[in-house]
């Protein structure tokens, strides 16, 4: 909220504003100058005047400063609830085949362009992005997912959601180099953030490309380093298919038998 501040009058006798045709007299008593405003030539009788101003001014800024968070601070909330209404039907419509995507697709954009610096416009991209994959539309959604990277330049919490999509954007796409540099970017971040994803993605990559000696060497990583994620348990099923005795353990050894020699 605003605040306006009234200036209130001096308790001195404010000054007369010179009326025209009447001499004037300059701060340094010169007569024939240009008139000073009543309040500032009035200034050596009480110096506080000019000090009381200079209050006002600062007053005023503070008013302003104000002012301009709480606009900021209510186009937050305006643009938090947009979001959070189409994310609840971007969650409806993943459960329904038949979905219309077009309507929450307009929901995002909104947010993204009457919000722009809102920190759901930050998100909002990831959203846009999904609903282009829904649609078949993958270029579409790497436009929205580098205007994402964009927004949330150095932002190593988000960051990380934007590589890994980006990079199964790109498998969609039959751009496997691409999407292997994406989640070798998310795997870099030091938070480790869907590092477990990016491991099995890496896997499913090169299991695409027939390369199934890297894809279970990725997948080994993944179980080495997560091995409480839901991904461990989905890259074993790769791996006792490939080897089914790759995935448990050696028999133990045992000492050989020495048969004693018959006493003579």
């Amino acid at each position: 909220m605003a605040y306006r501040i009234r200036k209130k009058g001096s308790t001195d006798q404010p000054a007369t504003p010179p009326r025209p045709g009447t001499s004037t007299v300059s701060s340094n008593g010169s007569a024939g100058s240009r008139p000073l405003p009543g309040f500032l030539d009035d200034r050596k009788k009480n110096p506080l005047i000019v000090a009381g101003l200079v209050g006002l001014v600062a007053l005023a800024g503070v008013g302003l400063v104000w002012h301009i968070y709480s606009d900021k601070k209510k186009k937050e909330q305006e643009a938090a609830a947009l979001e959070t209404h189409a994310e609840q039907m971007f969650s409806k419509n993943m459960q329904n085949k038949k979905a219309d995507w077009s309507s929450i697709d307009q929901l995002f954009e909104k947010v993204v362009k009457d919000y722009p610096d809102s920190s759901s416009a930050k998100v909002a991209p990831l959203f846009l992005a999904s609903i282009q994959n829904q649609l078949a539309q993958p270029q579409k959604a790497v436009n929205w997912l580098h205007e994402g990277l964009e927004k949330n330049s150095g932002d190593t919490k988000i960051l990380p959601f934007y590589y890994e999509s980006l990079g199964v954007t790109f498998m969609s796409m039959k751009e496997y180099d691409q999407a292997l540099a994406m989640f070798q970017k998310v795997i870099k971040f030091q938070g480790k953030t869907l590092a477990d994803a990016a491991y099995y993605n890496i896997g499913k990559v090169y299991e695409l490309l027939n390369q199934p000696a890297l894809a279970i060497l990725n997948y080994r990583k993944l179980q080495k380093k997560f091995p409480s994620s839901p991904w461990a348990s989905e890259a074993e099923a790769y791996i006792k298919q490939q080897n089914p005795t790759a995935s448990s353990p050696p028999p133990p050894l045992t000492p050989p038998q020495v048969t004693p020699a018959p006493s003579k």
